[in-house]
């Protein structure tokens, strides 16, 4: 999603019309329109991941290239972005990569910029430094370096992932962020302002400059991965949730300018928790800013602070996501209103009583499902969305003119829902939905044959109706049928969510059980064609399974019906605990 002064470009696949005349000018700037835990048979065993909270913050990481690839001399990925050894793969979910060899990585990325991308960095690196040095900050000439580095965020004829990659690995603009975030007394200066008089020409400069440093860490979080991680390092969004606690715990009722920076700054979370998951357990402590947030008279604020909020909590506190009208009936407006135009776009408009400035953003259907699908781990969240019309919507993205991320992102939505008994009678009913599930459960994308195939299952409660069953070929049952030994004495099954350490601990697990003559089943070995359908067999044939839990076990769907089907197949289910020392 991109600042006020620009868009919110949320698919690659999808961008949007270059930015309008400059010289439509409000407060911030100017405003470019149109950019816009399974149990067992027997005894089972669950292993805790001793990391459970996430991973410790990301010192660097692997360089994607232009197609969103990972370099192969130092990241192998398989999957869901899982680390591997040294072997080749490809870059899905950069929030799972581990140190590798950042300083050659981003070597390698800054040698592909375009001498035009280079020339760019190059006048932004003299404004960072400029206003780093600068003794009368924040001057005019301090708004005018900074409006120029906005200005470049919105820039579409420019490469701008390359140019946000290159802001996070080779400039100081986010310890110039840092740095200016933390001069004097200023921000709590604007905070006192009084909202019913004009601002003095100091407080205009200030105001004027942190919008302009908001609005461009806006629009470069929505790019790059690197510039993501390099505000975590720099201190930049911890600075922020700071502010915002500091905010919160004021009684001091905020004005337009500190509504408008807060805006800015919740869609700058966003894009950074959107972008790098593994971020939100190291800000956590930002829920009960969020959860006020929420509670905005302005309804655009309101649903991105819960959209933000949805991102951070856990699956045990699904109570903090407690049912938001406003927030669910706007979600679906803004996705119907993106189903109604070609590109599946659409402009939504901020404007609040206490701002007489609106801002223009851009939304993407894509963007808006997932937050759909991250609000229904709420149980209450998942009736109102259904009673509001949730499913006919979602039925819409799983139709052919969508693209895959679209349909994957409506298949997972649908099978969230469905983890609600009504939900599950209600989608039954509705057969051109059931029709899409299957025809998309064909796919080559793996992503959206998983997601159509475990909605599958979920609905029908892993008993698939006849003729719904997924067609295997020779190769794929050849793999997927057990040896007669395998099925007279079963099996241990391994289950995990593919993320580093859980994957490499039940390799392990793998490994010794197998040296001790165990029949092992772990899905890495059975990857081909009907995963969702592979795992089902191999918990109904299991004896025992072995869990190695996280957070993102617990909120994986997949882990999630794996479990409803091994408990339902399960006379007698008992748990033990096995931790690691």
């Amino acid at each position: 999603m991109g600042s006020s002064a620009s868009t919110r470009r949320i698919s690659s696949a999808r961008k949007v019309e270059g930015p309008s005349s400059l010289n439509e000018v409000h407060a911030g700037g100017p405003l470019a329109e149109g950019q816009s835990k399974p149990l067992t048979k027997d005894d089972a065993v669950v292993v805790p991941d001793e990391t459970d909270g996430g991973p410790s913050q990301p010192k660097a990481i692997a360089s994607p290239n232009s197609n969103g690839k990972a370099d192969a001399q130092n990241v192998a990925i398989q999957q869901e972005g899982t680390i591997d050894d040294a072997s080749s793969g490809t870059l899905t979910d950069i929030s799972d990569i581990l140190l590798v060899d950042s300083a050659a990585a981003k070597a390698k990325r800054i040698e592909e910029f375009s001498d035009e991308v280079k020339q760019c960095l190059t006048l932004v690196k003299a404004n960072i430094k400029h206003i780093q040095d600068c003794k009368c900050f924040p001057c005019t000439s301090c708004l005018e370096r900074m409006d120029a580095i906005r200005t470049v965020s919105y820039n579409d004829d420019l490469d701008l992932s390359a140019v946000a990659d290159g802001l996070g690995i080779d400039t100081d603009y986010c310890k110039m962020f840092a740095y200016t975030w933390k001069k004097g007394d200023m921000v709590q200066k604007l905070e006192d302002a009084d909202q019913q008089e004009e601002l003095s020409h100091e407080l205009t400069h200030m105001f004027t400059f942190y919008n302009a440093l908001l609005g461009s860490g806006w629009n470069f979080t929505d790019e790059s991965d690197y510039f993501c991680l390099q505000m975590e390092e720099d201190g930049c969004l911890s600075l922020i949730v700071d502010w915002f606690l500091h905010l919160v715990k004021s009684d001091t009722a905020m004005n337009k300018w500190v509504d408008a920076m807060i805006f800015e700054a919740i869609n700058m979370f966003q894009n950074a928790f959107r972008r790098v998951p593994t971020l939100t357990p190291k800000h956590h402590r930002a829920v009960p800013a969020l959860q006020k947030f929420g509670e905005s008279e302005d309804s655009l604020t309101q649903t991105m602070a819960f959209m933000t909020l949805a991102k951070l909590v856990k699956k045990e506190e699904a109570d903090k996501l407690s049912t938001n009208y406003t927030c669910i009936v706007s979600l679906l407006s803004l996705l119907k209103k993106c189903l109604s135009n070609p590109d599946h776009k659409a402009e939504s408009r901020r404007k609040s009583s206490k701002e007489k400035i609106g801002k223009s953003i851009i939304i993407h259907a894509e963007e808006l499902v997932k937050s759909v699908d991250d609000l229904a781990i709420n149980d209450n969240n998942k009736r109102l969305i259904v009673e509001k019309g949730g499913i006919p919507i979602l039925a819409k993205l799983l139709q052919q003119d969508c693209s895959v991320e679209e349909k994957t992102s409506a298949a997972n939505g649908i099978w969230r829902l469905a983890f609600l008994k009504e939900n599950k009678e209600k989608l039954r009913k509705e057969q051109g939905i059931i029709y899409n599930l299957t025809e998309n459960s064909q796919s080559k994308n793996e992503n959206l044959r998983n997601a159509c195939m475990g909605a599958l299952f979920e609905i029908y409660e892993s008993k698939l109706p006849e003729g719904l069953t997924h067609k295997k070929t020779d190769v794929e049952s050849q793999q997927r049928a057990p040896s007669d030994s395998a099925k007279s004495r079963g099996h241990i099954m391994l289950s995990y969510k593919w993320e580093h350490p859980s994957k490499p601990v039940m390799r392990e697990f793998k490994k010794q059980l197998r040296k001790r003559g165990y029949n092992v089943w772990m899905d890495e070995d059975h990857m081909m064609g009907d995963k969702i359908g592979a795992m089902a067999e191999a918990v109904e044939n299991a004896d025992m399974i072995i869990a190695c839990i996280t957070r993102g076990y617990q909120d994986s769907q997949d882990c999630r019906t794996g479990e409803k089907r091994f408990t339902s197949s399960s006379d007698q289910c008992q748990s033990s605990m096995c931790k690691r020392s």
